[in-house]
């Protein structure tokens, strides 16, 4: 009997070639895209799992509260003391390590110099914490030992070549040769920070300030523990407030628990739920992985619906032979093995098709989403065994209702050639094709909103020009004589004005001190954070700034150096003067700076547009200007770019050039929100295209059925455009309800990704109306296609029919 079932299944598609060729590469591209976005979501969800730790590892971070108790800022790395204190403190902790990164060192060997993003210093506890591959060396000692350095297999190579790198040494800064006392594999590509070379903590205290490990200010270090088994990270975060307010020293009044706590956060999350003001690496967000698995769903869906659609509307032409099995002695329970199997089989072809449609779209799937996966069906047998769930599951759900309809048919009515009522099977198909449409529209409108949200964050005025200006990271020689730093630069008639700074825009606001202005002769400490930009007296001028009220830092006046301060139109509407000219010569106190307001300037967006303008205070200051700002003119950009490599060629000869444009900076800050427009685009155009494939095949079968009807109209008079009007209005209506539906939830979730910007576009019922037209337009397209084929025909062919 399943040999009788399989010939069965074979002959019937081979027989309906159209129909089983819809059906197949329906559902082969709905599989293909499920099993590529599944074994991106695997991925992702796999940060960080391969330690062997992974399940008690957690990073410590720090919140910081205004008076109200308001959170004002969030930092994954904490201050460098912490580490030792919770060693001493907690023995819950199994294990602490505590790591700083160091980008853009330079390291050199055999006078080959190289600037080296990838440079870390970590303490010795770090390998009892973190579980990487070795190569050579010992973990318990590489990093004990002062000017001592862990390589990547990447970096040996790339550094000694064929030579064994371990006693030999690189140099540091031009200064300090470390010595390799390990080498390990690069850093997995699921971890949520990566390094190339693990420099010794205890050269970082050599090298350091004195002071610099022993502040509680400097929030650079990420601290990560180990609990120990039964521990609960809840009840650590409860003894945190009184560990904080026994070490720390209190702030205005205040008790460390009040201005600030420590949090725990697991390890395996921060990838995809951690979402602070400073990480450590570049992560990722859960909302977009729960859209590209809705995504997959609604494709394979559509792709299914198709199935369904064409097997019940194809059901009655089985429904004489499904009338004889009975009558010769099928049970009911056989019917629905026999129908759910030709399915199956269905599904297993369409499966066959979707590997190699995956194997073939794969490297370029790899370059849209940064990541270097592989359908590893032969050795994982987790993917094996989700392939074969995949296809299971298809093949159940696209054969379950026609195989339930076929096997309940009343066997004497078929016999009789007596159809049933045929309304529910109607009103499910009608269902179904609303369905498909309603999904491609809600992608389609999604689409549109998204590209429209990214031209408005990328065309809205930021408050400042951010057209033009090129960044250059600042050396100390650079810094050395500023002006005379500059006045080179300015030489080049291209060259507009140059600033150094420590922050610019499309930077994190991450700086900040205790504020307080003098109002009716009394001190009133400000209860909100006030982010601080350390700048020099051209950081205005050269971001075209527009002042409020009062004036820009002057270099003739030495007092604007040491007491003067600009502040923000936010800032001084939240100190409580009702217009900027009221806050201008008012005395200021900030951090260790005592003086007075001498600008207030216009509102403008220093970071991305997910957040709010936040009040900003500028001051001029000589340390930490690690960023050089140069507006130049739009004429000639690469002679520009060329002078000022060669400016830096007599400053700092020994670093790669490096630069970037503000503008692209801030493109760089939406690059999730480009990448979810293109999963949109893509996804819809797919989504239409499967759900033609079922329309067409759809209503090549209706136009079958009606042959007879379509050829007594030709004979009665009608046009081919009357016929073509009545085979697809149906298929209007259906567009009509779908849209509706669609509408709807578009609405409601784009509604709500667009609350994740401070500052966003409303949406607007063009964009709607603009995508059912498009679904509609291609729908009828498709339909129309078909329906002209049949009004067409030749009438006679179409009267002898049957």
């Amino acid at each position: 009997m399943f040999k009788n079932y399989i010939k069965i299944a074979l002959r019937n598609l081979f027989k309906h070639k159209l129909y089983s060729s819809i059906n197949i590469m329906g559902l082969a591209v709905g599989m293909a895209c499920c099993m590529l976005i599944i074994m991106y979501v695997m991925f992702e969800s796999s940060y960080d799992g391969y330690h062997k730790n992974a399940g008690r590892m957690y990073r410590v971070w720090r919140e910081f509260m205004n008076p109200d108790g308001a959170t004002s800022l969030t930092l994954g790395p904490i201050a460098p003391k912490f580490a030792p204190l919770f060693r001493e403190n907690f023995p819950e902790f199994e294990h602490v390590t505590q790591i700083i990164p160091d980008r853009g060192s330079l390291i050199s060997r055999d006078n080959q110099f190289f600037n080296e993003p990838g440079f870390m210093w970590a303490d010795e506890h770090f390998f009892d914490v973190f579980t990487s591959k070795w190569i050579d060396g010992d973990a318990v000692t590489a990093l004990k030992e002062p000017n001592s350095v862990i390589l990547t297999r990447s970096m040996a190579n790339k550094y000694f070549g064929d030579q064994n790198p371990m006693g030999q040494s690189i140099t540091y800064e031009r200064e300090v040769a470390f010595k390799v006392t390990g080498i390990i594999e690069d850093t997995p590509l699921n971890s949520h920070f990566y390094f190339d070379f693990l420099a010794s903590f205890v050269s970082l205290k050599n090298l350091a300030p004195s002071n610099f490990l022993e502040t509680w200010g400097s929030n650079n270090f990420s601290t990560y523990v180990v609990l120990k088994n039964g521990e609960s990270p809840d009840r650590m975060e409860s003894k945190f407030p009184e560990f904080l307010d026994r070490h720390m020293p209190e702030q205005q009044g205040r008790k460390p628990s009040q201005y600030t706590r420590l949090h725990m956060q697991p390890v395996t999350d921060i990838h995809l739920f951690s979402h602070l003001n400073s990480e450590i690496g570049e992560n990722s967000d859960i909302t977009y992985i729960y859209i590209l698995l809705a995504v997959a769903l609604f494709v394979l869906l559509i792709a299914c619906i198709n199935y369904v659609n064409l097997a019940t509307a194809r059901s009655m032409r089985r429904a004489k032979e499904v009338g004889m099995r009975k009558v010769l002695g099928a049970q009911y329970a056989q019917l629905m093995r026999q129908f759910v199997g030709e399915s199956l089989i269905m599904a297993f072809i369409a499966m066959a098709v979707a590997i190699l449609l995956v194997e073939l779209t794969l490297p370029f799937f790899n370059g849209f989403v940064n990541r270097s996966l592989e359908l590893d069906y032969l050795n994982n047998l987790w993917s094996f065994l989700s392939l074969i769930a995949i296809t299971a599951i298809v093949g159940i759900l696209t054969g379950g209702y026609p195989a339930f309809f076929l096997a309940k048919s009343k066997t004497l009515l078929v016999l009789k050639n007596i159809k049933e009522n045929s309304n529910p099977k109607s009103w499910l198909r009608s269902s179904l094709v609303i369905l498909q449409f309603s999904i491609s529209i809600i992608l389609i409108i999604s689409m549109g909103i998204v590209y429209n949200q990214l031209s408005y964050l990328h065309d809205k005025d930021m408050g400042f020009n951010k057209e033009q200006v090129v960044v250059l990271p600042s050396g100390q020689s650079m810094l050395t004589d500023l002006e005379t730093f500059k006045n080179k630069l300015l030489q080049n008639t291209n060259i507009i004005c140059v600033s150094a700074a420590k922050r610019i825009p499309s930077d994190r606001l991450l700086d900040a001190g205790g504020a307080s202005i003098i109002k009716n002769g009394k001190v009133h400490a400000v209860d909100f954070r006030i982010a601080s930009l350390n700048v020099d007296h051209d950081y205005i001028p050269t971001f075209e700034m527009k002042m409020a009220a009062g004036r820009n830092f002057q270099k003739q006046l030495a007092s604007d150096s040491t007491k003067a301060f600009i502040i923000n139109e936010k800032a001084a509407v939240m100190l409580g003067w009702t217009s900027p000219q009221d806050a201008v010569g008012q005395p200021f106190n900030y951090s260790d700076r005592e003086g007075f307001i001498i600008g207030v300037v216009k509102d403008f967006h220093f970071e991305s547009l997910h957040q709010e303008i936040a009040p900003i205070v500028m001051r001029i200051s000589t340390s930490s200007l690690n960023k050089i700002s140069i507006r130049i003119r739009p004429q000639d950009i690469p002679s520009t770019i060329g002078f000022l490599q060669s400016i830096w060629q007599e400053y700092r000869a020994d670093y790669p050039f490096e630069y970037s444009f503000v503008d692209d900076r801030f493109d760089q800050l939406y690059r999730n929100e480009e990448k979810l427009g293109q999963v949109f685009g893509f996804f819809a155009g797919l989504s239409i295209f499967i759900a033609c494939m079922g329309l067409l095949g759809l209503a090549a079968f209706m136009t079958e059925l009606r042959t007879k009807e379509i050829g007594i109209r030709k004979v009665l008079g009608a046009s081919v455009g009357n016929i073509t009007a009545m085979i697809s209005k149906e298929f209007m209506k259906f567009i009509v309800v779908a849209s509706l539906i669609a509408w709807c939830i578009s609405y409601f979730v784009m509604h709500r990704w667009l609350s994740l910007f401070a500052y966003h576009i409303e949406m607007n019922y063009f964009t709607f109306v603009l995508a059912s037209m498009v679904a509609l337009v291609i729908a009828l397209s498709t339909v129309g296609f078909q329906a002209v084929k049949a009004a067409t025909a030749n009438p006679v062919e179409a009267l002898k029919y049957e």
